[in-house]
């Protein structure tokens, strides 16, 4: 259990944080110890570290539990916008992350790798939201989640690289756009070359019409990436302006063959092009 499960079990009020003084820790601490005794994933590490930051990080806690995607996060909730108040609050970047480095670093990777392990849809985006705050994320934990992120998709590149008929199973988070904004957060030359390598691989099977209209959507969804190479990003764009028009006009004789033509020609020429803007 982190200090921000703790708040929320302990039902304390988010608009009072600021005013806490000597007599309302004494009676928080009385309250932890009663929950103490029916609740065992109270442990004195988190009821020391939740009293420290309500005296010492009041501003910090605030806009922490403030906040719908980082509160959902840290509860495992999904409150709506109705649930929460906003707060004149000028806390600096760096102050949350000291507060996330000292209080919630390790649930935030370990939470974070957890949703990720899932691959549905719904934590997917629940992640790409959490990601666009990682401006308050310690170096440590960017380093962390990192490989994390990559190794979703390294994993669907040597799933299809077997070339099996069914190499699609297990890999249905591709077909996702929100995959691909999530790996936005992460782009750099080298995650542009593995998507660059597993466009590829995805066009292989799409030319060869194995679960076309699976393929067709990955191609189109791939379109979300904002790359770092921009050469890549107007392929990936120009990729799922052709599938889109294909899928209009599937009874036109010729039509499958003149866009497999332009996207096998771009696939050809991506990583030369790539190493050239690298």
């Amino acid at each position: 259990m982190n200090i921000i499960q703790l708040f929320c079990l302990l039902d304390l009020k988010r608009d009072q944080i600021l005013e806490f003084g000597s007599e309302d820790y004494i009676r928080i601490e009385k309250k932890i110890n009663v929950e103490k005794k029916i609740n065992p994933e109270i442990n004195s590490n988190t009821s020391e570290k939740l009293i420290l930051a309500l005296k010492e990080y009041k501003e910090e806690l605030l806009f922490i539990v403030s906040n719908r995607i980082l509160f959902n996060f840290f509860t495992h909730n999904n409150f709506s916008k109705n649930h929460f108040s906003e707060y004149n609050l000028t806390v600096s970047d760096d102050k949350i992350k000291q507060f996330i480095s000292l209080f919630l670093a390790d649930d935030l990777v370990s939470f974070f790798s957890l949703k990720l392990s899932k691959t549905s849809h719904d934590n997917l985006e629940e992640l790409d939201l959490l990601l666009g705050l990682k401006r308050y994320f310690p170096e440590e934990v960017i380093y962390s989640i990192t490989p994390s992120v990559f190794s979703k998709l390294d994993f669907a590149i040597s799933k299809l690289s077997t070339l099996d008929k069914k190499a699609h199973i297990g890999i249905y988070y591709i077909e996702f756009k929100v995959f691909y904004d999530l790996l936005s957060h992460f782009a750099s030359i080298e995650l542009d070359r593995k998507v660059s390598n597993f466009l590829s691989l995805v066009v292989d099977f799409y030319k060869k019409n194995i679960n076309y209209l699976f393929y067709n959507s990955v191609i189109k969804s791939m379109g979300n990436y904002n790359a770092v190479n921009e050469i890549l990003n107007k392929t990936l764009i120009k990729n799922r302006e052709a599938v889109s028009v294909s899928r209009q006009k599937t009874e036109v004789a010729g039509e499958y063959s003149a866009l497999h033509a332009f996207i096998f020609v771009i696939c050809i020429l991506m990583p030369l092009l790539l190493s050239k803007c690298s």
